[in-house]
């Protein structure tokens, strides 16, 4: 099995929980694939999704689990939407896809909408995570991902954006919610 973990807007490799889902899902023996997407700051989409596609090189999609944080969940949509081959599944943690007005990530949002039909028919799982007090992302945005994938969300409780700065620098039921995909 093979996982990618995408960063969000602001991020990097190894933020949050990222480096701690990296390192426990490796002590199992999986390959995990966490890059260093470009201009974090101000991220280009089409650079993004670039880089993503040329980080998961060769891997097989029918082996590979996409677990995506904030914006990278956007990113991870755009290349599930892309690809040809069915991809094993999808973790969304934070994600959205759709401009819901915040200044800092609109403009990445409105340069196109995301095809959740073709999303769908190209990856087997999904799961949605998000926190009911998302500081930074509105509830209806995150609930959208969910809606369009067609899945019950995991609400956590008081869990912001389930980052560090809500205390999410380990995630032991995210850990539980990717090893269950089969």
């Amino acid at each position: 099995m093979t996982f990618l973990i995408i960063h969000g807007i602001g991020g990097h490799a190894g933020i949050h929980w990222q480096q701690w889902m990296h390192d426990e899902l490796a002590k199992s023996g999986s390959t995990v694939i966490m890059p260093n997407l470009s201009d974090s700051d101000h991220p280009d989409r089409n650079a993004w999704l670039n880089e993503v596609a040329k980080a998961i090189g060769d891997t097989k999609p029918s082996d590979l689990i996409i677990v995506g944080h904030s914006l990278g969940v956007t990113t991870a949509l755009d290349f599930i939407e892309q690809t040809s081959i069915s991809i094993k599944g999808l973790v969304s943690v934070s994600g959205f896809a759709n401009d819901y007005g915040a200044e800092l990530n609109s403009y990445f949002l409105k340069q196109r909408a995301i095809d959740f039909e073709k999303v769908r028919r190209n990856v087997q799982q999904c799961f949605v995570l998000f926190g009911d007090n998302d500081p930074y992302v509105t509830q209806a945005a995150l609930y959208s991902v969910a809606t369009e994938l067609r899945v019950t969300p995991v609400v956590i409780k008081e869990g912001g954006h389930l980052n560090s700065e809500a205390g999410y620098t380990k995630f032991p039921k995210l850990l539980e919610i990717v090893e269950s995909i089969k």
